[in-house]
């Protein structure tokens, strides 16, 4: 298998990005906790390294790539080994496989926005809503001898092979984890243990391929930006803060609520000082990083003042940011207003196929 470079920027489907945001705002708790729980910030980077490997006008069709080459897509760096060499650490190749199985045929609802014809005047109008859908249709394993040629796993007996069952067609092999005398290594529940492949295959699902090569319902994202993201894998606030900003839809200034704020943030703690702790860490490192281009404005409880009809606006504090210049690419793909949209099936999720 060739080795493979990442484009240096790509388009992804915007719901990546959005979906919690969204989810947080229209109160779809439920929807986003298994949004979170199936698509994690390491899955985020590997399906943002493996859009950035892949044939852009062929995602839903097969694609491969070492897989050293998605460790590297994903801002991994190589350590070196007890023999000498270079070589990225075990945990990253089991980590890059169990997600390409975990969403392997997994479907779970997202937040999305779709075109959905013109209004009488001309213009664009859009549904927005949740759907089911997901991201992977297929995924495998590639392996070479150590000669470096292709081990042919269609050559090798089934019941030498380690199978994983699929929701529909036909299951997945992978070669087991062998001692001295071939006698198959189990991990602690009993399970066969996989043997690290060298190369994986993938073909995305065909409406998350649609999503990511529609320009109306698409993002700009960078290679750069991956790599930044991946340093933050153990700092949730700071990646989660990163991840909204790159992903949000006008240019403008970023505005929003205390009460907001920690909820697309996912901060849990009941303890106001680490709740503060955690934003105040979040926004440094975005700034930091060029995410943000200056210090975050901070608004005083009562800075907003009642509507002249007495409805108070935004009573807690209030967070003003601002994306770096070098990250504003709405520009070049289509803004989606709020008065142009309508909903899906009266708020209920729409049930599509991969």
């Amino acid at each position: 298998m060739k080795s493979k470079q990442a484009a240096q920027s790509f388009l992804v489907p915007r719901f990546m990005g959005r979906s919690e945001a969204d989810m947080t705002a229209r109160g779809h708790a439920e929807q986003l906790e298994l949004f979170r729980e199936t698509l994690t910030r390491p899955g985020k980077i590997q399906v943002l390294a493996m859009l950035a490997l892949s044939d852009p006008k062929r995602l839903d069709h097969p694609n491969d790539a070492k897989i050293a080459d998605i460790a590297g897509a994903m801002g991994y760096e190589r350590s070196l080994n007890t023999d000498g060499k270079m070589a990225f650490a075990p945990f990253i190749y089991q980590s890059i496989e169990e997600t390409g199985l975990k969403l392997r045929r997994k479907s779970f609802e997202v937040f999305v926005r779709d075109p959905a014809g013109h209004t009488k005047d001309g213009r664009r109008k859009y549904k927005e809503g949740l759907v089911e859908l997901s991201i992977l249709q297929e995924f495998g394993f590639r392996y070479e001898d150590e000669e470096g040629k292709p081990i042919n796993l269609d050559e090798i007996p089934k019941d030498k092979l380690i199978e994983y069952e699929a929701l529909s067609g036909h299951p997945l092999y992978a070669i087991p984890m062998t001692d001295d005398k071939g006698r198959f290594i189990l991990n602690k529940d009993g399970t066969p243990r996989r043997k690290l492949a060298n190369g994986v295959t993938w073909t995305f699902a065909s409406r998350f391929a649609r999503l990511a090569q529609n320009r109306e319902t698409a993002w700009i994202f960078y290679k750069e930006a991956v790599a930044i993201l991946r340093r933050y894998l153990t700092k949730p606030a700071s990646f989660d803060l990163m991840f909204m900003t790159l992903f949000w839809k006008h240019d403008n200034l970023i505005e929003m609520g205390y009460d907001k704020l920690v909820g697309h943030l996912g901060i849990k703690s009941k303890d106001s000082k680490q709740v503060q702790a955690a934003i105040d860490a979040a926004f440094q490192d975005a700034l930091t990083e060029g995410i943000i281009s200056k210090d975050v404005t901070v608004r005083p409880p009562g800075y907003y003042k009642p509507t002249k009809k007495g409805k108070p606006r935004r009573n807690d504090m209030v967070y003003q940011w601002q994306r770096s210049a070098k990250w504003k690419v709405g520009k070049d793909l289509i803004e989606i207003s709020a008065d142009k949209l309508e909903p899906y099936n009266d708020g209920k999720t729409e049930k599509l196929k991969a």
